[in-house]
């Protein structure tokens, strides 16, 4: 799962164990994996690089999941309320951001979280 998540940018991405939120993250200018290379002409680094590889394939492989947001235009505008909205509304064990968040509609696609699903 790591080799394909580590070329995503511009992303929300969920940890969760156990069908709950455990971390919250973004990779807005930056990849989720790897090292640093070149994008759009400038060079990013990975969020989390290849070091993090057998620690996220480790939880992977005993029970863990790891959803990939991609963000549209506009969601990537904002993606700082986006994630402080998921935050908020959805707590995780691992994030400390208290914030208020801002009123957003957000609508998911594809593979939904558990966690976060309507159906629970």
């Amino acid at each position: 799962m790591y080799e394909e998540a580590r070329n995503y940018t511009g992303i929300i991405y969920l940890h969760e164990w156990n069908d709950k939120p455990f971390y919250w993250g973004k990779a807005h200018k930056s990849y989720f994996g790897g090292h640093m290379r070149t994008y759009n002409e400038g060079k990013i680094s990975g969020r989390y690089n290849v070091g993090y590889r057998h620690w996220i394939e480790g939880c992977l492989r005993h029970g863990a999941k790891l959803y990939i947001g991609l963000l549209d235009e506009e969601g990537l505008s904002t993606i700082n309320a986006v994630e402080n909205y998921l935050i908020s509304t959805y707590p995780s064990e691992m994030n400390t951001k208290k914030l208020q968040p801002m009123p957003l509609t957000v609508i998911h696609q594809g593979d939904v979280p558990a966690s976060i699903s309507l159906i629970q």
